[in-house]
């Protein structure tokens, strides 16, 4: 398992608000002196409902720092400062994580911001680090809203929200015979309403009618509702949109409830470390668009890491195969390693206008940023659970299996 240095600061509470679970962590490696480290921060959301997919986005963030601090840590203007990072902890809401943002910028001065994850929390966060004139590198936000704002310090290192269900529906597509209809259930949220509004609106323009398109509440218990509206329409295309314990009841319950689509996909959920095993057979044939995998033909050009060599070196410091979460971490932190070794310089301004200039190749795959911050350099894939593993199944030219469909009943 990996080790860092996490030191726990108490309770924060001189900022003028309080939270009865917060905490500060310190993360980074061999101990150095306050001059040679470069301190960055995040709201985390280490409890909540996102809190499944953030502890794999804070993994990704430590292994980068575990990495480039045992190479003698980030260059910057003929000097290798050691790498930290700062965690709160926002308990998955977004007014949380806008103050803990500006708490960490304020109070505990740290130099740089990552995004936290989610849309929600990322939207407002990001003003924070706007307002400040601070970088602030996305790794985990997807949502169009958070990148239309004309704002110029906020950059996300993933494909944005209209790629998610577009690649579903353009795979969809390409099937003989093409499917005729689709259902799309999304949570209220910002994420969620964003992949099933550019989902509906992709599969109008291939000419797969749009028989169903509901959202549901957050913290739902109880989805039958909106399943016995779908079992009535039987649509060939079963697409959900929201977090995961909201997508594993909908599996639960569709079975229980004999819906039966011919293609079951989810903006989020199947390629969760977690999916199969708590599914078991009820994660067969379910299918996610994804931004990373294993076997994708990229090689890391500042450490030389194939897609592949990424995932075997992280699952022995970690004990888990990643998915594509803890990677945009790490690809998040090495935009910032070749801005500041371009700008010389811990200037805000200057490091943010090297960061606008990116042209990077991970093992996470290529990045390169729009006027938005929006990097445009890579599309999606799609994965599907087939006997109880991820197998990439589109595009043609990153698949190593065949999509199964129609899914068997």
């Amino acid at each position: 398992m990996l080790q860092q240095r996490c030191n726990f600061l108490g309770p924060a509470g001189s900022a003028g608000f309080a939270f009865a679970t917060l905490a500060l962590l310190v993360c980074g490696g061999t101990p150095a002196a306050a001059d040679d480290v470069i301190r960055f921060g995040a709201a985390v959301s280490l409890t909540g409902p996102l809190s499944t997919e953030a502890k794999q986005m804070k993994d990704g963030y430590d292994f980068y720092v575990k990495q480039i601090n045992e190479r003698g840590g980030m260059q910057i203007g003929g000097k290798k400062y050691k790498v930290e990072i700062v965690y709160y902890d926002d308990a998955s809401n977004p007014e949380t994580a806008a103050k803990l943002t500006e708490k960490l910028f304020s109070e505990d001065k740290v130099n740089f911001l990552l995004g936290p994850y989610g849309s929600g929390p990322t939207l407002t966060a990001s003003t924070v680090a706007e307002k400040h004139e601070v970088p602030m590198v996305v790794a985990h936000a997807a949502s169009t809203a958070i990148y239309s704002r004309g704002y110029k310090y906020i950059f996300g290192t993933l494909t944005l929200i209209d790629e998610y269900f577009g690649s579903i529906i353009d795979m969809a597509s390409k099937i003989q015979p093409k499917p005729q209809s689709v259902a799309i259930i999304a949570e209220n949220a910002l994420f969620p309403q964003a992949a099933a509004e550019a989902g509906a609106k992709r599969a109008e323009e291939v000419g797969i009618k749009v028989v169903y398109n509901e959202k549901y509440p957050t913290g739902i218990k109880d989805m039958s509702s909106n399943l016995v509206a779908v079992r009535e329409r039987n649509p060939d295309i079963l697409m959900s949109a929201g977090y995961t314990a909201d997508m594993l009841l909908l599996v639960r319950q569709m079975h229980e409830m004999g819906v039966k689509p011919k293609l079951l996909a989810f903006a989020l959920g199947p390629s969760l470390p977690t999916w199969v095993p708590t599914l078991k057979e009820q994660a067969e044939g379910t299918v996610e668009p994804i931004q990373w995998a294993p076997n994708m033909k990229w090689k890391d050009q500042l450490f030389g890491w194939t897609a592949q060599d990424y995932a075997d070196l992280y699952k022995k410091e970690f004990g888990y195969v990643p998915d594509y979460h803890p990677p945009q971490s790490t690809a998040a932190l090495e935009v910032f390693q070749v801005a500041l070794a371009k700008a010389g310089s811990f200037d805000p301004k200057k490091v943010r206008d090297a960061i606008a200039e990116t042209d990077l190749m991970t093992a996470y795959g290529p990045i390169r940023f729009d006027s938005r911050g929006a990097n445009t350099a890579k599309g999606m894939a799609v994965m599907q659970i087939q006997d109880g593993k991820p197998v990439v199944v589109y595009p043609p030219d990153s698949a190593n299996g065949k999509l199964l469909y129609p899914l068997p009943n």
